[in-house]
């Protein structure tokens, strides 16, 4: 039996004072449009400025296929503020993911250039088979893709990450599972003015219960 999970929804407002918007974004969803525009694209951009009825600035960028929480400015000065936050690292985020094999050690650090610039990324084991893990993801600097890269180089690919070697599906008691997308999440960000969590998706949540039953 071949289970396929992958599930589209609507941006979730986590937070939203006069200068910042966090959402908690669908899997699926381009953060801004993309280079090549598609009319049937889903822009959390232009779903601010038709829901909120104001211009939103990308402070930070999450991949289309990873979902979780990310973070807008309402106008430019935050914007500014935001993007310092970030370049002086006063930011952590947060993922989570699925991804296989499994490691033996608990916790792991990458240290590997991504892009020829220095680049660490903590990962750690909250559950494990002997199939896969789900695993929570610490990123210390912000690369392009730092997640996928360093869980591909520390032999561990993100389940469905197909660009990084990552499984398109796993067997398991006679049910082939598949991934659709890649299984990260972006579950917390801590900011200077406080601490905000997008919970596991639905998809990543079935997925993580039929790995784990």
């Amino acid at each position: 039996m071949r289970v396929t999970l992958f599930l589209v929804g609507f941006p979730e407002v986590i937070f939203e004072n006069d200068d910042f918007l966090a959402l908690n974004k669908p899997a699926g969803w381009f953060s801004i449009p993309a280079r090549e525009p598609k009319t049937e694209d889903q822009v959390l951009t232009e779903w601010i400025k038709s829901t909120h009825q104001t211009d939103a600035w990308i402070i930070h960028r999450l991949d289309r296929f990873t979902s979780g929480i990310i973070l807008f400015a309402k106008n430019q000065k935050a914007q500014r503020d935001g993007n310092l936050w970030f370049q002086n690292r006063k930011v952590k985020k947060t993922y989570q993911f699925l991804a296989s094999p499994p490691p033996r050690l608990p916790a792991i650090q990458i240290r590997e250039p991504v892009e020829g610039k220095p680049a660490q990324t903590l990962f750690e084991v909250i559950q494990k088979n002997d199939y896969a893990f789900f695993g929570k993801a610490t990123p210390m600097t912000g690369r392009f893709h730092q997640i996928r890269a360093h869980a591909a180089a520390g032999g561990f690919p993100l389940l469905g990450d197909f660009k990084y070697d990552g499984k398109s599906t796993l067997l398991i008691k006679d049910e082939v599972i598949g991934f659709p997308r890649f299984c990260l999440h972006a579950f917390e960000l801590q900011l200077p003015f406080g601490t905000f969590r997008a919970e596991l998706p639905e998809d990543l949540t079935l997925l993580k219960g039929k790995i784990f039953a």
